[in-house]
Order: structure tokens, then sequence, then C-alpha cells
């Protein structure tokens, strides 16, 4: 006589693997999200960079390294910059939407993707010309994005990465970092707008004082601010935040500025 199945034990089984299953397709979902979004920019920086040897002014840093501006507008117009750390593996466009939200899920290339771009501020000139500029970008599990700011908790990763660039239509642009700050959202470090000089060199000042530890920089009220940001593991209400001073600044040999289709 057969003996009867044991539902007992034979249906949480079947829960527990269609549980196992349902995980490992998201996962699988999850992980061709970021090889399609990075196989993208990783085609686009192949396409639009390349090394350039007649140039003036932060010649160390630019000779290596030039960004095609016509074509990256022919690919997306929203775009505004190109962001550069170099040792940290961060390079990529920077674009600006009418808003806050499309880019968060977009990529350069405006498909549908968690990578997401990293994008400007909607509220800020698309000229990198106001005293704090924000530039945000995601905290991704496979290191990509922005995910590697998070580093620079640790002071090694300051002392081997003091500044990053932003290569614009109209020339390169040096940051030099002068804080770093897991802040609580909707803190004073979030503002980018301020009512005058001594506005902004008080924010400075705190900013400063908020930073994990001191990186010796002075920044000066007549240097406008980049400030990077990205998720953190300290929570939802936080973000990690990378503020960087304009050190140095050279234009192109064309001189092509952003077209005023980038404003915002």
């Amino acid at each position: 006589m057969r003996k009867k199945p044991d539902w007992k034990f034979i249906v949480p089984f079947l829960i527990a693997f269609a549980v196992f299953l349902v995980a490992v397709v998201k996962l699988g979902m999850l992980l061709w999200e970021y090889y399609k979004g990075g196989r993208e920019y990783r085609d686009l920086k192949e396409s639009v960079v390349s090394a350039r040897e007649d140039t003036d002014g932060l010649k160390e840093q630019e000779a290596g390294f030039f960004v095609d501006f016509e074509k990256l507008r022919k690919v997306n117009p929203d775009v505004v910059g190109w962001i550069r750390i170099e040792k940290l593996g961060i390079s990529y466009p920077i674009v600006q939407g009418e808003d806050n939200e499309y880019y968060l899920a977009h990529t350069f290339y405006k498909k549908e993707n968690k990578c997401g771009s990293i994008f400007m501020e909607a509220e800020n000139q698309g000229d990198f010309s106001d005293q704090n500029t924000f530039v945000y970008g995601h905290n991704m599990k496979d290191k990509s994005m922005f995910a590697r700011l998070n580093e620079f908790r640790e002071e090694d990763t300051f002392h081997e990465n003091p500044e990053f660039y932003i290569y614009t239509p109209a020339g390169v642009r040096k940051y030099k970092i002068y804080s770093c700050q897991i802040a609580a959202l909707g803190g004073e470090s979030f503002r980018h707008q301020f009512s005058g000089v001594d506005d902004y060199s008080r924010w400075q000042e705190e900013v400063q004082a908020r930073s994990l530890y001191a990186m010796g920089v002075e920044p000066k009220a007549t240097q406008s601010t980049v400030t990077l940001m990205t998720c953190t593991p300290a929570g939802e209400g936080y973000r990690f935040l990378v503020h960087g001073a304009l050190e140095e600044e050279a234009e192109t040999d064309s001189g092509e500025g952003i077209s005023s289709g980038s404003q915002r």
C-alpha cells in the first residue's frame, strides 16, 4: 500500500521554494538592470571621451581626457557636464532635467533603468555658476554611479582623492574637497540658495564644521561650491555629501559655452 504524501511538510517546502524562485528572479532582473546601465555608460564613454595633447590650463589633468560635447548633445541635449574622480572610477555625464525625478530612473539615453543618471539639481543654473550646485547620483550595490563617494568616510580616501573635475562645453573646472558628511535630509547642508555673500560664507563655515574629519582646506566666499550627493547606509533619512570649492578653471580653445537651453 502506497504511503500518502505528508502535506504538512510538502506545502511549507513548496512555499519556501516559490519564495526562493521569486527572489532569484528579482535578483536576476536587478543584475540585468545593472549590466545594461553599466554597458550604456561604458559605450558612451568610449564614443565621446578621447585624449588631447594641445590643451592650455590644467594641462596635466585635461591633456589625456577630452569630452566631445557635440556628440553628447546629439544623444541627450540635457547634458551640462561630465564629472571625473579618476581613482574612484567615477566618470559620467551630468544631465539636468525639468525636475529631480526623471533622471532617478532614466539613463543618459533616456532609457528606464534603476541606475538612473548623474544629474544636477533642477533649480540650479546649468553652467555651475550658482554659489552651491548639487549633483546627485545613486549609491549602487555594484559600486557604480556615486556609490564610492561613501568611501570618503575614510580619511585615506580623501588624501588619495583631494579634488574632482567637472568638464563642461566651456572648459574644465577643478574642485578642491573641503568637507564630507552624513547629513539628515532637510538640514542646512542642503541649501543651494543664499541671500548674499555673507550668508554663503557662513554656510561654508557650517558645512566645514560638520565634516567627518578636518581636511585642511579653507574655502573662500569667492569660490563656488559643487556638492555631490548620494544615499548612505546610515538610513533613508540621510545622505552622504561631498563639498568641493572651485579652485581652478580653464576654458576650451573654442570658448564654447553652455547653450541657453541648458539653463534652469
